[in-house]
């Protein structure tokens, strides 16, 4: 009965819980007027070896993310800079990501300046805020924000960025990935 007892009061708490706190990405979606999505390496026109992003003074050209898959038991976050990847549930088939940073940091405010091909830059950023609840579970809130604007929709306030670009009138940020 003793050993019940102590069975079911372990159960109780958190210590040996493995929290995975999901890391923080700004993720970048560019198309044209007409729907082409920019960063589709088969698309003629694509931005693909145009855009840049900087962080930290210093410049992360687009790569893919083929070399940056790993599986560990707890997730720890991978700083990779900027890659290409495909997505399997974002409004366009290809989109950039950059990070990863930790879910778990308390930041103030981190901005990354997206560098276009005709010169132009949006400044992308995100604050967040992390700590641990006195039951042993983590409490996280972070807010995305374009050129100092909090974003309110569904995808901005996911850091999902979907932009529209031409050259005459540079990048416009669709919310919620609509034309």
């Amino acid at each position: 009965m003793m050993l019940a007892l102590c069975l079911y009061a372990a159960c109780g708490n958190n210590e040996d819980i493995i929290w995975d706190v999901y890391p923080i990405n700004l993720e970048i979606f560019i198309t044209d007027s007409e729907g082409h999505d920019l960063l589709d390496s088969t698309f003629q026109d694509n931005l693909i070896k145009d855009l840049t992003v900087s962080y930290q003074d210093k410049t992360y050209p687009v790569a893919t993310e083929r070399k940056y898959y790993k599986n560990t038991r707890a997730y720890m976050p991978h700083f990779y800079g900027l890659i290409l990847r495909q997505n399997w549930n974002a409004p366009r088939n290809f989109g950039l990501a950059f990070g990863e940073f930790s879910g778990e940091e308390s930041i103030d405010k981190r901005e990354i300046t997206l560098n276009l091909p005709d010169g132009r830059q949006a400044i992308l950023a995100y604050k967040n805020s992390f700590k641990w609840k006195s039951n042993g579970e983590p409490k996280k809130n972070t807010v995305f924000y374009l050129d100092g604007q909090e974003l309110k929709d569904d995808y901005g306030k996911h850091g999902i960025y979907h932009f529209q670009y031409s050259h005459n009138q540079g990048l416009k940020y669709i919310p919620n990935g609509t034309k």
